[in-house]
């Protein structure tokens, strides 16, 4: 058997969480058992406020489980780690770096060599397509592009798993597209293991292979589907008709 079969890189088992709050105890996720393995993308859709975001933060070691485990190589997890990076809707550039100083401040913070950081640097750059803007500053890019130094600056900490929290939400359509190739070309050239989290279901199948489907809160597993599709970088695949029977499946099911 395969050993990574065996050992999932990500594993939620019996994984609840309820916080406490000045109004009373609220259950966010109860019993969650999944098993991500090494180098999936998987998307995890659900209702507003169902408990999506708390899946994240408890596999980057933000909280721990009230109840049951969660597990990375076997291992719970305990803290935050520099094997897992998180990527937000909200920016997190450093406005005070320019775009290549950005993507080398990690690499430069783990004591790579020069010679090494400039490379990697380099070759994200031109995979985000943000060379010709790399002693920019973050105040003179858009949104979009911001958002693409965000994803580059993560990539180049050379993460085994990558967290990504609605990263494109507060984005415009094309953008968003774009961004989703983006990742995909990371993913491509340098896999690693994703979740994904998001509201967006065509962006799920275009981009997983794998999705999650939660209950309303306390969230719980109600499908665990795998995506048909292969990660090609053409949106067009959107508009075929067995893509949006299971975009219909997926909205039934949230129905």
């Amino acid at each position: 058997m395969d050993a990574r079969a065996q050992c999932p890189k990500i594993e939620f088992q019996k994984a609840s969480m309820t916080f406490i709050t000045p109004g009373g105890p609220v259950e966010a996720v109860r019993e969650i058992d999944l098993k991500i393995g090494e180098n999936e993308i998987v998307c995890v859709v659900g209702p507003s406020g169902c408990g999506k975001s708390t899946l994240v933060n408890l596999v980057a070691g933000f909280i721990l489980p009230t109840g049951g485990r969660v597990l990375t190589d076997g291992r719970p997890v305990g803290k935050p780690g520099a094997d897992r990076a998180v990527v937000f809707q909200q920016d997190s550039v450093f406005p005070w770096l320019t775009v290549s100083k950005n993507l080398e401040y990690g690499p430069r913070a783990r004591g790579v060599s020069v010679e090494d950081r400039e490379s990697t640097v380099g070759r994200l750059l031109d995979l985000v397509d943000l060379r010709q803007f790399k002693d920019m500053y973050p105040r003179h890019l858009s949104g979009g592009m911001k958002k693409r130094v965000d994803l580059a600056r993560a990539y180049a900490n050379e993460p085994e798993i990558l967290l990504m929290d609605e990263p494109f939400g507060a984005l415009d359509v094309l953008t968003k597209e774009k961004m989703q190739r983006d990742l995909l070309r990371l993913w491509r050239e340098d896999a690693r293991t994703v979740v994904f989290i998001t509201h967006d279901i065509e962006e799920a199948i275009f981009v997983g292979h794998r999705i999650v489907v939660l209950t309303t809160r306390p969230a719980r597993v109600s499908a665990d589907i795998k995506v048909p599709f292969e990660k090609e970088l053409d949106t067009r695949v959107k508009t075929t008709r067995p893509f949006q029977e299971l975009r219909q499946q997926i909205i039934d099911m949230l129905e």
